[in-house]
């Protein structure tokens, strides 16, 4: 059961809330002032809903207390006073939603089910923090990535050749040594060799050796990587970069396991299994003539493919708590908000792209919690700035509520409501003063402010 928090000095409010919270199966705990609040904060609570205006300590002021006291802890921000200045401090000081009075009811509960579940989410990144379990470093319980466990189990009981594919980043080394990992080769070398970085006129050198004065700085033999890993696995990364004269001789390894060292004449052989990987596409790069035919389906025997992170954003809580363990933050604790950030963006690196900017959060955060300020400014949704973060956040929030079909009118109808109110701040409650500012007539501007419920201060307008 939910445990939420609700802190207004207006009985009516907290009597809203509390029929709300508990028509929901939620246990409500109301409190008048931001100090008794402070006081009622317990570890089971779950959420906080709280007013910005209160006698005593300012709802702003009592948000960063509870952010300083529980940096997990979702806080719905209310206030009758909805300008553009409290919202964007609000969102900027850690607020998780930011909604105004009178409230709709509807609004403030679909309000308080995002957070709800948000915290379910950042729950879930501190119980996979706590198990720490996986299979070989691959982390994912969504059901694209229980096919690909699925076939990793089947083809550990065999010495198939399997060939892997997916973008760049989506963990294609790792699933090779989990399949060798669970093998029967396990306690034989497993030989990573990425294709794509190795210099092309030493590729067979390299691959399946030289004998002594093969060629120009060859003072002595050398056994290539087939050899050293006989017994046990070569992973071919990146495998679509080989070269024609390479691939001939990878064709004839792959039907008798045989080869001769560059520059040999000796007919030598290596027990080992083959796992490729390709970010390329084979089949077209056969089409266009650049890769041979032949080659293709010795190496596709067992064909896996990697779903890119896009398509499985249901793993990243897990993936983050991964990657905080690995990183020996296991105990840092992430934000709602940062997770919010994490899970919209669309990864074009994929986990090693989610990896890289975990490990710099979790540096830039320093000793308190994960922030959306300590993520790539990449992941904002407009700019890098705050102020832009708040905004996105806003409207991220609006088109959501939104009707389908209205969301350009209804989004417009908030964003100049909030436009007005913070021309008017900024005039002092003048009319003539905002309606110059904002480029429009006076009579204009006083329409607008009688559709949105907004009034001046100034007893001259």
């Amino acid at each position: 059961m939910p445990h939420v928090l609700v802190i207004d000095d207006e009985p009516s409010i907290c009597w809203a809330f509390r029929q709300l919270l508990e028509r929901k199966g939620h246990r409500a705990v109301v409190a008048p002032t931001a100090e008794e609040g402070l006081e009622a904060l317990s570890p089971e609570t779950d959420l906080v809903v709280l007013d910005v205006r209160l006698p005593g300590m300012d709802g702003l002021t009592a948000l960063r207390r509870f952010r300083e006291k529980r940096p997990e802890l979702p806080v719905i921000v209310i206030t009758a006073h909805g300008t553009m200045q409290t919202a964007v401090e609000a969102i900027k000081s850690g607020a998780f939603e930011y909604i105004t009075k009178p409230i709709d009811l509807a609004e403030a509960e679909a309000a308080v089910d995002r957070a709800l579940e948000r915290r379910a989410v950042s729950e879930e990144v501190r119980r996979h923090q706590a198990e720490g379990a996986d299979l070989g470093g691959i982390v994912g319980s969504t059901p694209a990535m229980q096919e690909v466990f699925k076939k990793i189990g089947a083809v550990c009981l065999t010495d198939a050749t399997v060939l892997l594919t997916g973008e760049s980043g989506t963990g294609k080394e790792l699933v090779a040594r989990a399949i060798h990992a669970n093998s029967r080769r396990a306690k034989k070398p497993f030989e990573p060799i990425n294709c794509a970085s190795l210099p092309e006129g030493l590729i067979e050198s390299e691959l399946f050796g030289h004998e002594k004065g093969a060629f120009t700085g060859a003072l002595r033999a050398k056994p290539g990587r087939f050899e050293v890993a006989a017994g046990g696995t070569v992973f071919l990364d990146e495998v679509g970069d080989l070269p024609s004269p390479a691939q001939a001789k990878l064709l004839r390894f792959l039907e008798d396991h045989s080869f001769t060292r560059v520059g040999g004449t000796e007919q030598l052989s290596a027990d080992v299994r083959i796992v490729a990987a390709t970010n390329r596409d084979l089949r077209a790069l056969v089409a266009d003539g650049a890769w041979r035919e032949d080659l293709f389906y010795r190496l596709n025997v067992v064909a896996l493919t990697l779903p890119p992170l896009r398509a499985r954003k249901a793993d990243i809580p897990r993936l983050v708590a991964r990657f905080l363990q690995d990183s020996g933050n296991s105990g840092k604790q992430v934000s709602e908000m940062a997770l919010t950030a994490l899970t919209a963006y669309d990864w074009p690196g994929n986990v090693r792209e989610l990896r890289n900017a975990v490990e710099q959060a979790a540096v830039l955060s320093r000793g308190g919690p994960i922030l959306p300020e300590h993520l790539p400014p990449r992941l904002a949704q407009r700019g890098s700035g705050p102020d832009d973060a708040a905004a996105a956040t806003l409207i991220q929030r609006w088109l959501a509520e939104a009707p389908e079909g209205a969301a350009w009118e209804a989004v417009s109808e908030k964003w100049e409501r909030l436009l007005i109110a913070r021309a008017l701040e900024d005039a002092k409650g003048s009319l003539s003063a905002a309606s110059r500012r904002l480029g429009i007539n006076r009579a204009t501007l006083r329409k607008k402010m009688e559709r949105f419920g907004l009034r001046s201060s100034s007893e001259s307008d």
